[in-house]
């Protein structure tokens, strides 16, 4: 998928809510508890900053947590993705990536929220296993749907601390962007 699209595809998302009615009272009183499943898939502008990797798909990640309509919510997920990378020597390697996030948001205006969030990544291969942390912020809108289910979209900025990249060879650090569209429902 182009980096156009995947563009166009997280806006259409974040500006769904202007365009929808907004959930009715009984909607939201329907959740017994604000405990939710969901999943997301993160399109990324490169992983560990060391090599140039382009946009794309940069995980796959199942989260759960607490989310309270209109006021804001806590949520973790361990996300996932294998990737091949291409060695000097001109071999490929298959590399695990995975992270566990931790994110906190806070709604401003009715759907819209500001996000925040921290995320202990790893990159395990045979030429090297990589770990670095990274702090993130942005924001986000959800369209709410079936009163127990959610679509979400998100734009962050994201740090990325220094680390020993073994694919560079070298210590890297910088910053990225994520985008990041998925699902919800409520538990109860």
């Amino acid at each position: 998928m182009g980096a156009k699209k995947i563009l166009v595809l997280v806006l259409g998302i974040l500006l769904a809510p202007l365009f929808a009615q907004g959930e009715s009272a009984s909607d939201l009183n329907a959740i017994r508890t604000p405990l939710f499943l969901g999943a997301s898939l993160g399109f990324g502008s490169g992983t560990g900053v060391g090599t140039e990797r382009g946009l794309g798909l940069r995980q796959i990640e199942p989260m759960l947590g607490v989310w309270l309509p209109g006021l804001g919510f806590a949520r973790v997920g361990y996300g996932f993705f294998d990737f091949k990378e291409n060695a000097d020597n001109g071999d490929d390697y298959e590399v695990e990536h995975s992270d566990f996030d931790i994110e906190l948001g806070i709604h401003l205006l009715g759907q819209f929220y500001l996000v925040g969030n921290y995320s202990r990544v790893k990159e395990l291969s045979d030429l090297g296993d990589v770990a670095w942390n990274e702090w993130g912020a942005g924001f986000g809108s959800l369209l709410h749907f079936f009163g127990k289910a959610m679509l979400f979209g998100e734009v962050s900025y994201r740090w990325v601390l220094s680390h020993y990249d073994p694919f560079a060879d070298k210590k890297v650090s910088g910053s990225r962007l994520q985008f990041n569209i998925g699902f919800a429902t409520y538990v109860f």
